[in-house]
């Protein structure tokens, strides 16, 4: 189940402050890492991060900013306060950035982050929560979005395992296949082919998975040959499976420029709507 594999990923500067923080979520799943980049790494899994700053420098908040927008997963930042760190960490705060002193750790950092259950399935997960709750759609089409990015998951028992093709997904929703093609053309924000979406949604399903099976089993659990799947992570995520196993961080990386890539602003309001749509640097600003 995705919830006995979900941790939290606690990263400190401090050697000092990071022991501290792991005392006070002894208990409670987390893994620590060592760098940045194992941070990142671990992010395609983790339910939020715990990182634990001391000098709240520009280039710290820049990093921050950086690795924890959109298609990131939430974060607390734990802070020593000072007059600096307030103004600079004051812009970071949101629904999904939470900003804790290092001297209230003990009373609210467990807190906040029961906070986050069940707000972090990886970063497909987030787009359509993000997609659905920023847009109009007709109902086959929420449906859709729902069903490819997993927010079906929280329904029943059975592991969340995304369509591999546009027939089996419109089978789904009871569509003939051209017909939810052209509702997807008419009405998504996203400049791409529901098979292109659909071809990312397995591969981020294939990267976390394969934390736990081999990559024969997932393309057999996911109903694809395993060639079909290398061609998938050729193709779009531009490595092979074993770079993907040994560097996850590169898939993710690449799933975010090609967001950025297909954003489409003022688009996909669905039928009979005129609300425009922020693009992605604008939705990162107000999330």
């Amino acid at each position: 189940m995705e919830s006995e594999r979900t941790v939290y990923s606690l990263y400190c500067t401090d050697d000092d402050l990071g022991d501290r923080l792991e005392r006070v979520l002894r208990g409670v799943a987390v893994q620590r890492v060592r760098s940045r980049r194992a941070l990142v790494a671990a992010s395609v899994s983790t339910r939020a991060a715990v990182v634990g700053i001391t000098a709240c420098s520009d280039t710290e908040i820049a990093w921050l900013r950086s690795g924890f927008g959109l298609l990131g997963p939430p974060c607390v930042v734990v802070a020593r306060l000072s007059v600096g760190c307030v103004r600079r960490l004051q812009a970071l705060r949101s629904g999904r950035v939470r900003v804790i002193w290092a001297d209230e750790v003990e009373s609210r950092l467990v807190e906040v982050l029961e906070g986050f259950a069940g707000t972090h399935r990886g970063p497909m997960w987030r787009l359509g929560v993000k997609l659905l709750s920023d847009h109009s759609f007709r109902p086959s089409l929420r449906e859709t979005i729902s069903r490819v990015c997993g927010l079906h998951d929280d329904v029943g028992d059975a592991p969340f395992i995304p369509a591999n093709s546009v027939g089996r997904l419109a089978r789904r929703v009871d569509l003939a296949p051209p017909t939810l093609r052209q509702y997807w053309r008419e009405d998504m924000p996203l400049r791409c082919s529901l098979k292109e979406f659909l071809s990312w949604a397995v591969i981020l399903w294939a990267v976390r998975a394969r934390s736990r099976d081999g990559w024969n089993a997932i393309a057999d659990r996911a109903g694809l040959q395993r060639r079909t799947l290398q061609r998938n992570f050729n193709r779009l995520a531009g490595c092979t499976l074993t770079a993907a196993a040994e560097d996850p961080e590169q898939v993710v990386r690449r799933f975010n420029e090609w967001v950025d890539s297909v954003w489409e602003p003022h688009a996909g309001n669905g039928p009979g709507k005129s609300h425009p749509v922020p693009a992605r640097a604008a939705v990162e600003r107000i999330s």
